[in-house]
């Protein structure tokens, strides 16, 4: 009898443990499933203009425009992924190609997803570096005293954003190396990440985004023209909405943007600073006021400061 009632006690102890004290409910959701949503817009003049396409760095995926016209350069891409940013890219007739480039941080979505939660819990922003000329300064040493296997780096923008940097470099290997053939050389376009922790800024390992990768002769290299433009980058909200693209091909392209034929491989160009811009936001001509897209800035042609 004693037993029984022990473990009857017992029983009854653990089912009042497992026993809901109340209502559970799950927390909203941070964010509801993007809409997918369309890039449109118009290159000019029209007659240089030879193709047009559009990649996610985030995801290295290209996309074909569903419509593009030849005579009034009118192009559209239908049904993208939302909360997204797309590069558009051209060709000309010449052969050159410029493309747009999303410097936003590699994981901007998820910094805009922790600001809606922030919001949602009522939590203050946490404390923010003020990024800076020195910022700059420092930054760039980096790029500069960089040994490794490449022995020409040049910064093409930088773009700073609290305590978040993203780097476009072009990166080469001219001197000799493993197996060369004739005049080859190694090119890279790369976009590097940074990070400003304890008084200072460290590149986030393991996360860098190859444009670019050729092993290529020399005599072929030479002919190759690509420069990055922030004004061909569009950002589709998590609504699927986006601005229209206008972009007028330039009559010279700038040699601080990219690669140009016929040049040297060492180039003394000046980098182009982005920022300061807060983490959030929107890319040139790509977001409604308002919107919290993930990534953005303006090139302000700040000059970086030695």
């Amino acid at each position: 009898m004693r037993t029984r009632a022990l473990i009857s006690l017992l029983a009854a102890a653990a089912g009042a443990l497992i026993a809901p004290a109340g209502e559970i409910a799950d927390d909203p959701p941070v964010a509801t499933r993007p809409a997918a949503g369309d890039v449109t817009g118009r290159i000019a003049p029209a007659g240089k203009l030879a193709e047009v396409y559009a990649v996610c760095r985030a995801t290295g995926k290209r996309y074909a425009p569903a419509t593009f016209d030849a005579k009034t350069g009118r192009f559209a891409f239908r049904g993208l992924p939302g909360d997204a940013t797309y590069d558009v890219g051209i060709v000309t007739r010449g052969g050159a190609r410029v493309e747009g480039i999303d410097l936003s941080w590699h994981e901007a979505r998820l910094l805009r997803l922790a600001a809606i939660r922030r919001k949602q819990l009522k939590m203050p922003a946490g404390p923010e570096h003020e990024f800076s000329d020195e910022d700059v300064a420092e930054l760039l040493r980096y790029a500069r005293d960089l040994r490794g296997f490449s022995d020409l780096r040049r910064v093409l923008y930088l773009r700073g954003e609290a305590t978040r940097a993203t780097m476009l470099v072009e990166v080469m290997r001219v001197r000799d190396f493993y197996a060369k053939r004739g005049s080859e050389l190694i090119w890279r376009m790369e976009l590097w990440y940074f990070r400003y922790r304890y008084g200072g800024w460290e590149r986030v390992g393991n996360v860098e985004r190859v444009l670019q990768r050729r092993r290529i002769p020399g005599e072929a290299w030479r002919k190759i023209t690509l420069v990055y433009d922030p004004a061909l980058s569009v950002y589709v909200d998590e609504k699927g909405r986006s601005q229209p693209l206008r972009f007028t091909i330039p009559e010279k392209l700038d040699p601080a943007r990219g690669r140009i034929a016929g040049t040297e491989p060492k180039q003394d160009t000046r980098p182009i600073i982005i920022g300061p811009q807060p983490a959030t936001a929107p890319a040139p001509g790509s977001a409604p006021a308002g919107d919290e897209p993930a990534c953005g800035g303006r090139a302000d042609g700040r000059a970086p400061r030695e």
